[in-house]
């Protein structure tokens, strides 16, 4: 840890002083049922909700959230702060309010309220907007604290200077300090290597002398106290979109995947616990560049790859906010998925070694998916953008912003889905079923399987163009045959018997009913549970999400049968614990397909440890058990490899009320949670990877030479974009084409505004003598402006003779470029943007 003085002005005392209490608007709240949506572009994948849109005509919009009395606060990929109101009293805001209408590059990515006063982190700066005469609109704007980027880093050549190496998200910690994550500066370069070749080094790795180190202020997160001081608490963050508290006071945080941009950058998005003195992983340990660093495991993966996590919020109960959905969601972290349109909810548990993690796809969209918010009432609004992914279709882009309430309450809503053989599944429910409504369910139900497989994946309408993403789409899903249905006596269940499955790989159920289907996914992670009693009629055999018993409680909430199986092992008898466990690259970073570390890492030791408050034995076929005392065991031992599983049996005797279960390994001695996924059921035997190859079909037979020949010349690619050296950066960098696929890089070509990169938005920048400049923003200081023109030429604008900063609505590229080649010329400028030389 570091702490560092304050590096510019900043506002400490008065800016953390507490605001008069804010009166709150009224609002009326109407009945359901409410009309839903009209064109279907956010659908629900569990019953019981109502999708509706806000009949307001606004810009793209990063940030949204409530304020404890209603009202709604937005900040604008534009740069402008809204407040939106309902006055019409049908539940739905229908005004907006712009209260901050100075357009500006320096946009929110991270925004949150406290004591009704919205907070803001732009570029290098948290602002604070207040209400001082009591109606609700904010009215004054002071800036909370300025300059914590690091200056040394603003002019190497090496690094990316773009909007995304600044600050990014945002969150108020009770104690009156703030947390803001800035992204990392090398993106493409996450060693940061100069490009001067060292003596002696093969030219064919990262060329230059590398200049990363953990705490230089960039992919980081950094705490801002009360009385002005900075400190920085983590490293190894790739692009934190959110920050949030829950409610033990834990920091989390979604981190968005990296690998199309390098090689070894994290091939999935994440939901990180971001803990002070950790790393985590971007940039990756690395023996000769990086050495020193421990990279921390997420708490969950979101798959399959480019999922883009952006917001997210805990859902309650908390004050001034309602749960959203079922009471058993509540307290589950709400994430949005941007680039495939999804939805999520996440439930976690905070086992003695860590927080475990296990989460369902509940909704999916036609749309960018970027924040959301629940409301005091319990509904949830999910902000989106329009256009193509990434990030659609710029700062002057449509925004859509949709409300979900909880309407149908007495729909029985799926509470939990498991693997009970390998030919049984289980649906359990909250409440009772009808069972004339589940009689003929076999005939309506259908279940999907693959390696990257899915709850309702017919309804994905958005991915964004990788090949990384089309060799998933090849990957064809298998079909499980249903054969018959049941209910369970106590009809909280839905018993289906199907064809064997037995391949650890996901399988997504789709029950169709009146009115919707309902769509579901599991997979073969957990464990089988058999406890038997001291009568020869007390026994039960279940299966449990995790061997832990905080995160199978945890994770099995709502679930009668669980709940019914705790009362058991509370009682006298044994429990027997069964199943596998993966523990291949436990602390190693895995990559995507086609990609390595850069080295080959050494061999991973790795202990798991068993502990309980009873009597514990632990026994894995061939390998040596430590019997730490009568109720704590281990085994150690060096994983043979990808899908190498260890069966395990742990025998407990009951009752019992804890079963701790965690690793560490030789990298380091930290205990740690092991993930749910690393549990496997019994029968669960191996998925090994398909087809790995990353390929352009569409650009066979083409000519690199010749392409980049076009690239520099008749194309002028090279006068607006840099790509192997050659060029100048003005529009987005062009280093991760070798991992897009051909449709989309066609796509960017032939109609540039379809999807605007954010670190290529254009804008003009008028003076206060009228002259205007057009181009892209590249830096920024408190006196200056930096504008990257077409051609390469950079405009140092001084801020104080800018009158007005307009974002455009269109690329600075034309459209069109491709027609003016010949399709010959094409496959060549293709095949040089699509592939490395060889």
């Amino acid at each position: 840890m570091q702490s560092h003085a304050l590096l510019f002005a900043l506002v400490a005392t008065a800016a953390f002083a507490a605001e008069p209490p804010i009166p709150p608007t009224p609002d009326k709240q109407p009945e359901p049922p409410f009309p839903p949506s009209k064109d279907g572009a956010l659908q629900m994948l569990v019953p019981g909700f109502t999708v509706r849109e806000l009949p307001v005509k606004i810009t793209s919009l990063n940030n949204i959230e409530y304020a404890a009395d209603g009202r709604l606060l937005a900040g604008g990929y534009d740069g402008r702060f809204h407040l939106l109101r309902d006055t019409d009293g049908d539940g739905l805001e229908d005004k907006v309010i712009t209260f901050s209408p100075a357009e500006s590059a320096d946009y929110p990515l991270g925004m949150a309220v406290k004591d009704g006063v919205l907070y803001a982190v732009l570029a290098d700066e948290v602002v604070r907007f207040s209400d001082t005469d009591g109606d609700g609109v904010p009215d004054t704007r002071v800036t909370v604290v300025k300059g914590f980027a690091n200056p040394a880093l603003e002019k190497l050549p090496y690094l990316n200077h773009r909007r995304v190496d600044s600050a990014l998200a945002l969150a108020l910690a009770p104690d009156g300090s703030i947390y803001v994550t800035m992204g990392n500066a090398g993106y493409s370069n996450p060693y940061w290597h100069d490009g001067t070749v060292e003596k002696g080094r093969a030219a064919s790795g990262p060329v230059g002398t590398p200049h990363y180190s953990p705490d230089k202020r960039h992919g980081c997160l950094l705490r801002i106290a009360p009385d002005g001081k900075i400190e920085q608490l983590a490293s190894g963050l790739r692009y934190v979109m959110a920050l949030q508290f829950n409610k033990l006071g834990d920091l989390f945080g979604t981190d968005q995947e990296g690998a199309t941009w390098c090689p070894n950058g994290n091939p999935f998005d994440e939901l990180l616990h971001i803990q002070p003195g950790r790393h985590y992983g971007f940039p990756p340990r690395h023996p000769q560049f990086l050495p020193d660093v421990v990279d921390e495991p997420s708490v969950w993966d979101y798959m399959p790859q480019h999922e883009s996590t952006c917001g997210f919020r805990f859902n309650g109960p908390a004050p001034g906010r309602a749960v959203f959905g079922p009471e058993f969601w509540g307290e589950n972290a709400i994430i949005t998925g941007e680039s495939r349109g999804k939805l999520w909810r996440t439930k976690l548990a905070k086992t003695a070694a860590g927080y475990v993690a296990k989460t369902d796809l509940f909704a999916r969209m036609g749309l960018l998916a970027v924040d959301c918010a629940i409301s005091p009432q319990g509904d949830l609004l999910v902000s989106c953008h329009t256009g193509g992914p990434d990030w659609g279709n710029g700062p002057k882009g449509a925004g859509r912003l949709f409300k979900i309430s909880y309407t149908g309450k007495d729909a029985p809503q799926p509470v939990l889905t498991w693997p009970a053989s390998d030919t049984e599944t289980v649906v359990a429910f909250d409440r009772p079923l009808d069972p004339s409504a589940w009689s003929d369910i076999a005939a309506r139900t259908s279940i999907a399987d693959g390696r990257w497989v899915d709850a309702a994946d017919r309804l994905e309408a958005i991915r964004p163009g990788y090949v990384v993403v089309q060799m998933q789409q090849r990957d064809k899903p298998g079909a499980v045959a249903v054969k018959s249905a049941r209910l369970s006596e106590d009809r909280r269940s839905v018993v289906l018997e199907t064809a064997p499955r037995v391949s650890a790989v996901n399988y997504a159920l789709t029950i169709r009913q009146p009115g919707g289907a309902l769509d579901l996914m599991h997979d073969l992670s957990g464990v089988e549970a058999e406890w038997r009693g001291e009568r020869a009629d007390a026994a039960n055999k279940l299966w449990l999400p995790h061997a832990d018993f905080i995160a199978a409680r945890a994770f099995t909430r709502g679930s009668v049968a669980h709940a019914a199986f705790w009362k058991q092992v509370a009682t006298p008898g044994t429990l027997t614990l069964r199943g596998q466990v993966d523990l291949w690259k436990m602390l190693i970073p895995v990559t995507q397909p086609g990609s390595d570390l850069g080295y080959t890492p050494e061999p991973e030791v790795v202990t798991v440890v068993f502990k309980s408050d009873a009597a514990l034995k632990l026994y894995a076929p061939g390998v040596k058990i430590e019997q730490l005392g009568a109720h704590e065991a281990s085994f150690t031992l060096t994983p043979a490899g990808e899908g190498k599983y260890l069966p395990f049996t742990a025998t407990v005797t009951t009752p019992v009320s804890t079963v701790d279960v965690s690793f560490h390994t030789s990298r380091d001695p930290r205990p740690r949670a092991l993930g749910t996924r690393r549990f496997l059921v019994p029968f669960a035997t191996a998925a090994l990877p398909g087809e790995q190859r990353l390929a352009h079909p569409e650009i066979n037979g083409g000519d690199w030479e010749a392409g980049h020949a076009l690239f520099k010349g008749k194309a002028a690619c090279a006068t607006c974009h840099k790509l192997r050296g050659d060029g100048v950066q003005v529009g987005p960098d062009l280093s991760n084409l070798s991992f897009r696929d051909y449709a989309s890089v066609l796509r960017d070509i032939s109609d540039p505004s379809a999807a605007i990169n954010p670190d290529a938005a254009a804008y003009t920048v008028t003076l206060d003598d009228g002259t205007a400049v057009i181009g892209t923003r590249i830096a920024e200081t408190a006196a200056e402006l930096q504008i990257a023109q077409p051609g390469g030429a950079v405009a140092k604008l001084a801020k104080a003779h800018i009158s007005k900063t307009e974002p455009l609505a269109i690329s600075l590229m034309p459209p069109g470029l491709d027609k003016t080649l010949t399709p010959g010329e094409l496959r060549d400028l293709m095949t040089y943007l699509l592939t490395e030389p060889h």
